[in-house]
């Protein structure tokens, strides 16, 4: 994501040209998106509103052939899958808010309290102690779910998911789900997921910073931190991981984690990668090597020091899926914390929250111990903005400055270490 920071602009344009062709906004606040348009055009436009419109456009070509031209590039796309084709298929684009229209798993009723798997004290203190845990089986029954509405995602692709799918690192991938498949938002609602988290980090309440679905890795990334946690920080994050499909076998598609290094001294909050010579990892000389059956939730400390490998030809067989959601939940008392920079990237959404405030609010909604009403009805009323113009418009202008910054993050994106 910051490899392609830049795309953030590609989402703008396209935003902005789709408005002006049709006169409806993908996903926002119209009234913003029109705030934004006069304060762009205003300084940098000729006025004649046709005239800016056609710049607009153009700029969104040029911007989405760029994106094309790099998932075309030989790198990605050896071996070839139909996955990544349905992915970018632009006859399939869809905004807004989509109803896969999955039955929920058996028992399953819509509006209950989200379901209960009592965890022992031993798999809390093994969590504590090694900073990340799997567990077992424990969304086994949303299995066939999770695969249906994924299948049905990459069927229909959203308009979002083009921001990262054009990076090539992922046959399809598309961040806050929640907030635009109805299928994705039932899973954090009904499943044990937020019952099984709220154990593990001993907190009476679990809310939803972000999540992400990532299908089929294509580069892997090098052992690093996770840093888009969303607005909150990092005693306040914990990370998961569910899996659809089984993986690991090959040493690829399945997360390993160093364990124990979430108690580490020497990796700074602002970092990603790391070399596990520097500082105090090499005090920590024990990783996993799990292989998640579907069904299987990983748990694991923000901090934990973790990498994914991909095949090495850069791309899946046919037929082979690693289909996985994950994300990032904040625990009870969580402060809204917004860290600038390329953190931006998973905090887009239209919400007013202010550093220092509660996390309380629709756009972080409650999953335990009970979703709270009032927050599922305006995301039912389709009253929440997804992606907010001037957000997205300030991270690329941010990423612009920093660019020197981030250039780091090339090397390490394929690397296994």
């Amino acid at each position: 994501e910051l490899q392609n920071g830049r795309l953030a602009m590609l989402a703008f344009a396209g935003m902005a040209a789709q408005y002006v062709v049709t006169g409806r906004a993908v996903g926002v606040d119209t009234r913003e998106l029109e705030k934004l348009e006069m304060m762009v055009g205003s300084a940098m436009l000729p006025d004649a509103d046709p005239i800016r419109g056609y710049v607009l456009t153009v700029l969104g070509m040029v911007l989405a052939g760029d994106g094309l031209r790099r998932l075309m590039a030989p790198e990605t796309s050896q071996g070839g899958n139909s996955i990544a084709a349905k992915a970018i298929n632009p006859f399939r684009l869809c905004y807004g808010v989509q109803d896969p229209q999955v039955p929920l798993p058996a028992g399953v009723v819509a509006g209950q309290h989200g379901q209960r798997l009592e965890l022992t004290e031993a798999q809390i203190l093994q969590f504590e102690q090694d900073g990340v845990i799997m567990i077992k089986g424990a969304c086994k029954e949303w299995v066939d779910f999770l695969r249906a509405i994924t299948d049905f995602q990459i069927e229909n692709p959203h308009i979002w998911s083009l921001i990262g799918r054009a990076s090539g690192l992922y046959d399809y991938i598309q961040r806050n789900m929640w907030m635009t498949n109805n299928g994705f938002r039932d899973f954090l609602y009904y499943s044990p997921l937020g019952h099984c988290l709220a154990q593990v980090g001993r907190t009476e309440e679990i809310r939803v910073s972000t999540d992400m679905l990532l299908v089929n890795p294509n580069k892997g990334f090098g052992w690093h931190q996770d840093n888009q946690n969303g607005p909150i920080g990092f005693p306040d994050a914990m990370r998961w991981w569910c899996a659809m499909d089984r993986c690991g076998e090959k040493d690829y598609g399945a997360p390993e984690y160093l364990l124990g290094s979430h108690r580490n001294q020497s990796v700074s909050d602002d970092a990603v990668f790391v070399k596990l010579e520097d500082g105090d990892l090499s005090a920590f000389p024990n990783s996993t090597k799990f292989l998640p059956e579907p069904g299987d939730l990983i748990i694991w400390n923000a901090r934990t020091i973790h990498r994914i490998l991909a095949p090495p030809e850069q791309s899946w067989d046919e037929g082979v899926s690693r289909r996985a959601l994950g994300g990032t939940v904040a625990k009870g008392g969580t402060n809204y914390f917004n860290k600038g920079g390329a953190s931006g990237i998973s905090d887009l959404a239209g919400h007013t929250q202010k550093n220092g405030e509660k996390l309380n609010s629709a756009y972080f909604p409650r999953i335990y111990p009970s979703v709270v009403p009032e927050e599922a009805e305006l995301r039912v009323e389709n009253k929440l903005v997804g992606r907010s113009p001037k957000k997205i418009v300030d991270l690329g202008v941010t990423l612009a400055s920093n660019a020197g910054k981030y250039i780091s993050f090339t090397k390490v994106v394929g690397k296994k270490d």
